[in-house]
């Protein structure tokens, strides 16, 4: 399994490592008010393809990730290091979208919150990595569309995690054009899997989590949430805890709901 996770103690080690990329996943004023050495701002908009005739948005496509990790100091050869704050949603989903796209990266197991409360080097000095060249190459093992869910509903064999808060999952606030989930959905928040101080919670605590919503290694398990962000987190969480197939729905509710030849379960 490739590494997900790296301690503080390594990356403190490679901050002025040449093949080392720390990409900072929080906001411009976060990053501006201080930020770990040598790491570079990514703009959360950089990774998506908004599109306004659509009610859910792709990640961005392979030339644009391209043009944007090159831009960035990124190589092939180049280990890309993720740090993010508030549970590390958005550095999930950054982890993912350059990893479909065949990127080195694992993510900083703390908080910059939790960094910065260890005393860590933190500077205001704006990186300016040299330009490089990455070449994308799609990696489809852990993206699943719609019709592929519809084709395996209620199959035993398959489970759906929807990792939205309960009220969303039951359809009491409507944040989408049919309030509800996916049929034979199984509820798990994704904060659920989140600790204290590190994103994630350790493997032993994941694995009695995820069993306990009857979620269980022999299954093939889509993790889907409203935009695809959340359920990053729990796609993570599953690998972490061992579970060797894991897939994510990454339009997840946003397209499902808007689309009238699927189902909506209240």
């Amino acid at each position: 399994m490739p590494e997900i996770l790296v301690p503080a103690e390594w990356v403190l080690q490679h901050l002025n490592d040449n093949n080392v990329r720390i990409f900072d996943m929080r906001s411009p004023v976060e990053y501006s008010t201080g930020h770990i050495p040598n790491a570079v701002l990514i703009h959360y908009e950089k990774i998506v393809d908004f599109d306004p005739s659509k009610p859910f948005f792709d990640i961005a496509p392979k030339e644009r990730i391209e043009a944007l990790l090159s831009e960035k100091g990124v190589s092939n050869n180049s280990k890309i290091i993720i740090y993010g704050d508030r549970g590390g949603t958005s550095a999930s989903k950054l982890f993912w979208v350059l990893e479909f796209y065949g990127a080195n990266v694992a993510l900083l197991e703390i908080s910059f919150s939790a960094w910065r409360m260890k005393g860590y080097l933190v500077t205001r000095d704006v990186a300016k990595p040299q330009p490089a060249k990455f070449t994308a190459k799609t990696n489809d093992d852990y993206r699943v569309s719609a019709e592929y869910i519809s084709s395996n509903l209620g199959k035993p064999n398959v489970i759906l995690v929807d990792t939205r808060n309960p009220e969303e999952y039951e359809g009491l606030i409507a944040s989408s054009p049919r309030p509800g989930r996916i049929p034979n959905s199984v509820n798990l928040p994704w904060f659920e899997g989140a600790s204290m101080e590190k994103l994630f919670k350790d493997k032993n605590e994941l694995e009695k989590l995820f069993s306990s919503k009857g979620i269980t290694k022999d299954k093939e398990v889509i993790a889907y949430c409203q935009v695809g962000e959340r359920a990053s987190h729990t796609f993570l969480a599953l690998r972490l805890a061992g579970y060797p197939n894991v897939k994510i729905y990454d339009r997840s509710f946003s397209e499902w709901s808007a689309r009238e030849d699927l189902p909506v379960e209240q």
